[in-house]
């Protein structure tokens, strides 16, 4: 197929979502090159598909045109050759796309204009969001989104955000949404990289222990590093979540990148008291979280003390005492009693005592 017929193929038809325009930036690619793309529905495949309209080098700032110091346009030829192939006026998505390159003293000077026409994205109170092709929004963009908003790893409350804020995860193509991701990433801090992944990953879902929600460096590294690449392989199989992708042999050069990241990177250190019990667990390989004690049961406590619920129910501390004392003299194993009888009794004996006032 021609490059002309798959543009024509990304022309809107009646009842179908507006094909966008976005700047993609080259992945593991030294200098960064950029290009400008177009992200459409495509009915014959029934997904949503990018193609590559112009190549932009290495900077789009070779497409502005300043007539003075406090304005500027896009090239006449270039922004005509664009709205051709898209088949309408596209000049004014193109300005918005290209005002990151634009000079920053003409930026300044026109940014309070210029954003004031800025298109703001509708969402309807009550509507069920979902994709122009009845897909909801994948659980992997959401939990990145979730991060990149309120920097938590606790995932927990991800499917409550703001449909306004989801929805610019809609009607998109693979490609869009990764450049997306890709420029979103890039405000992260060096030490958030890896909390981002482990988050974005749901990784936390491996573990059982209370603290693998917001604590992620408290866990073996090991075993991060073992769920980190399977939840990777399986987000690189997922048919659904690729679109038009039609390569499944290797990794895309995205889950390359996040597999570069992860391993370049580190969780954030805590206080000095976490650094600690780090420190602490680190030097002991046997090291195990307590077990919780099993509690004595109500019926068991009375068979221990050999007394009835009643009698022990009325009896104050004083009382619970002395028939501890006493059953405790034939019970311990200095006496010649059991070790195991020994210690339920005083396990019964605490228990009894936090029941009473």
């Amino acid at each position: 197929m021609s490059l002309q017929n798959l543009y024509n193929r990304a022309l809107r038809k009646q009842g179908e979502p507006d094909p966008t325009l976005y700047l993609a930036r080259s992945v593991l690619k030294s200098p960064v090159h950029f290009s400008l793309r177009l992200s459409y529905w495509d009915s014959a495949s029934n997904t949503f598909r990018t193609c590559e309209l112009a190549d932009l080098g290495l900077s789009p700032d070779s497409f502005i045109c300043y007539p003075n110091d406090t304005s500027f346009h896009l090239d006449i030829d270039f922004v005509y050759r664009i709205s051709k192939l898209c088949g309408g006026d596209r000049e004014t998505e193109l300005e918005h796309l290209f005002w990151p390159f634009v000079d920053p003293s003409v930026q300044q000077k026109m940014d309070h204009f210029f954003h004031r026409s800025s298109a703001q994205v509708g969402f309807q109170a009550g509507k069920k969001l979902l994709s122009f092709d009845g897909r909801p929004p994948h659980s992997f963009d959401q939990r990145r989104l979730h991060f990149l908003r309120f920097g938590a790893t606790d995932q927990g409350r991800v499917f409550r955000m703001p449909p306004r804020l989801q929805a610019k995860l809609l009607n998109r193509s693979r490609d869009e949404l990764e450049q997306y991701f890709l420029e979103e990433e890039g405000r992260l801090r060096e030490h958030e990289l890896k909390s981002y992944l482990y988050a974005a990953l749901n990784l936390q879902q491996h573990f059982s222990e209370p603290y693998a929600r917001s604590i992620p460096q408290a866990l073996p590294p090991e075993k991060i590093d073992e769920v980190f690449l399977q939840e990777l392989c399986l987000l690189n199989e997922n048919r659904d979540f690729w679109q038009e992708r039609t390569d499944y042999s290797r990794l895309p050069v995205y889950l390359i990148r996040y597999l570069i990241l992860f391993f370049d990177s580190s969780f954030p250190r805590s206080n000095r008291g976490f650094e600690q019990a780090q420190e602490f667990m680190d030097d002991h390989r046997q090291f195990r979280w307590p077990e919780r004690k099993n509690r004595v049961h109500k019926d068991e406590i009375a068979t221990i003390f050999e007394e009835s619920e009643e009698t022990l129910r009325a009896a104050d501390k004083k009382e619970i005492t002395r028939l501890y004392r006493q059953k405790a003299k034939s019970l311990h194993p200095d006496k010649g009693g059991d070790h195991e009888t020994f210690v339920r009794l005083t396990e019964a004996y605490e228990e009894l005592m936090r029941g009473k006032k």
